[in-house]
């Protein structure tokens, strides 16, 4: 009987506890009177991304919200008693201030407003990474770019400046002006831009300010970047063997020989490199022992000119670069770094794809020799060759021959080809090869395989009278010229054309017409092998009228040679022929 009192006794506790909590929960929601919310007759912001903000919901009734603008969200949308509701704004995708109302009300009719203000993006040009530092070089030119992620709401264009405000050449972007896909409205969108930039040849640094300008002008920025560019210094090129042996690896490297060279031997071992020894008579300077005296660059494979560092060869007598990658697409200019080298005698810069020379390449005359820039793509012969002729003194050897970037048979369709088909002039419009020829210090000329068209330049004119005489201006052949020499003395008075040329070639052109009379009767005609070296152009060739190519007077045997000069006959006829 105790027993079951006691237990009795812990249910009716038990049953007591249980009926007070549920009458304080009662009196709890029953003490709740009408609707309210929190931050009610206030407002909310949200940034332009959009987000998230809370708010407490008491009521003693049932309650809903609504939203009158899409672009905001509530959860839950309705309930009783005390409720947290999560309010949520998407992000805006215009540049303006937006507003939209919450609307919490009971189905007594009790109502609460809470304002939601959202403000928009400003328009702004923002860059990721906007400092960064870039080599003063790379062998390779595909390397020398980098790509800078800017993010902007707006059409932009860009402004590169230095230090001081003046315009950089430097560095150069592959577009000027960007207009972003703005297909989300104001939001900022993100641009991959991609820069390329020059070799450093200077050994100090050198810095870029990239702006970033809103093409509208009506566009008034709220946040705008500077992109700052540093490239680092060049390596500083002593004036001595090391500085030499410098510059060799780096032409090298950079103009990517397909066939480098061990250099970790001593440079005197290096292949293609020969240096000044104090037994050469040519010796420059005593300065110069140990120094390069020649270099040769085969097979390579770049874009670019020459490397800048070849103006520290400060010895250099004899320079070869032959042979690069694909030169029919490529239009190189020689940059004027070379005509630094004042010693320079020999210079071969041969099928490279060069069109150009510098202005200044005629500092190159007080030492040079010998000049071949055959297979490259000039489209005419360089005009600084021929208008600074004065200036080459010691040149003697000038090969231009294959300058065809394409084979063309018929000039007709030359129109083809839009970064033209090599070196190609008609004669009568063009006075290049008229000039060239009175170059009368010249003692080799190669001008083969190009698709010169036209006639011969004659060097003569036509009297009233009707007597050819030499133009006005153009040399002649004098007593003084032939004397000890009888055999020539037909020539006086005729023009005096290439007189010391021991080898021409103008074979594999376009020419048409006749063979002017000073090439016919030259007294080194036939040291020049005309049969093939002269005479004999394109075959199957046709010039830009559809005219086959070729000489209309080309002599099929020399007898009216021998006529003219009857003491060649020993000399270049063999006795056997003679007999025949």
């Amino acid at each position: 009987m105790y027993i079951l009192m006691r237990r009795f006794s812990h249910l009716f506790i038990s049953f007591i506890a249980v009926a007070f909590l549920f009458a304080s929960c009662h009196e709890e929601e029953e003490g709740i009177i009408g609707l309210s919310v929190e931050k009610a007759g206030k407002s909310i912001s949200f940034l332009a991304e959009g987000g998230k903000e809370y708010v407490q919901v008491t009521s003693s009734s049932e309650w809903i919200v609504s939203a009158n603008e899409p672009w905001v969200s509530v959860s839950p949308v309705n309930g009783r008693g005390n409720t947290r509701c999560c309010v949520s704004a998407d992000s805006t995708l215009i540049n303006g201030v937006r507003e939209a109302k919450l609307t919490f009300k009971t189905m007594e009719g009790d109502r609460q407003i809470v304002t939601i203000i959202q403000g928009g993006f400003s328009k702004q040009i923002t860059v990721e990474d906007s400092v960064k530092t870039i080599p003063a070089s790379s062998n390779s030119i595909t390397d020398r770019n980098f790509k800078a992620t800017v993010k902007a709401n707006v059409n932009f264009r860009l402004h590169i400046v230095d230090s001081l405000g003046e315009p950089v050449t430097w560095l150069v972007p592959k577009q000027t002006e960007i207009r972003p896909d703005l297909d989300r409205g104001s939001r900022l969108r993100s641009t991959e831009i991609q820069f390329d930039w020059k070799i450093n040849s200077d050994t100090l640094d050198r810095v870029a300010y990239v702006k970033f300008l809103p093409l509208d002008v009506a566009d008034v920025l709220q946040h705008v970047d500077v992109l700052t560019i540093t490239q680092e210094a060049a390596p500083v090129i002593t004036d001595d063997r090391t500085g030499d042996s410098l510059v060799v690896v780096s032409i090298m490297n950079r103009l990517q020989v397909m066939s480098p060279w061990d250099v970790t031997e001593n440079m005197q071992h290096w292949n293609n490199v020969t240096l000044w020894e104090a037994t050469d008579k040519n010796l420059p300077d005593p300065k110069a022992i140990g120094r390069v005296r020649s270099a040769k660059f085969m097979m390579c494979n770049t874009k670019e000119s020459i490397p800048q560092e070849v103006r520290y060869l400060k010895y250099i007598e004899t320079l070869n670069i032959y042979s690069n990658v694909n030169t029919m697409f490529l239009s190189i200019e020689l940059g004027s770094d070379i005509c630094e080298l004042k010693y320079l005698k020999h210079l071969q810069i041969g099928a490279f794809g060069l069109v150009s020379l510098p202005d200044d390449f005629w500092k190159l005359g007080e030492t040079l020799e010998t000049l071949d820039l055959n297979s490259n793509n000039f489209s005419e012969i360089p005009s600084v060759i021929i208008d600074n002729k004065d200036k080459f003194k010691c040149l003697k050897s000038l090969n231009i021959l294959a300058c065809r970037r394409w084979s063309v048979y018929d000039l007709r369709k030359r129109e083809e080809h839009d970064d033209g088909i090599g070196l190609h002039f008609n004669t009568a419009e063009n006075d290049g090869l008229k000039q060239l020829l009175l170059w009368d210090t010249l003692e080799e000329l190669r001008l083969s395989n190009n698709y010169i068209e036209g006639q011969l330049p004659t060097f003569t004119t036509i009297t009233e009278e009707g007597d050819t005489i030499p133009e006005l201006g153009v040399p002649v052949w004098t007593e003084a010229d032939v004397v000890g020499n009888d055999t020539i003395r037909g020539l006086v008075g005729w023009p005096k054309i290439l007189p010391k040329m021991d080898l021409l070639s103008l074979n594999l052109n376009f020419f048409t017409g006749n063979a002017p009379r000073w090439l016919l009767y030259h007294p080194r005609l036939l040291d020049w092998f005309p049969e093939s070296l002269i005479f004999m152009q394109k075959e199957n060739g046709l010039d830009s009228e559809g005219k086959v190519v070729k000489f209309d007077n080309e002599p099929t045997n020399y007898e009216y040679y021998y006529e003219f000069f009857p003491g060649y006959r020993d000399k270049y006829e063999i006795k056997e022929e003679r007999e025949e």
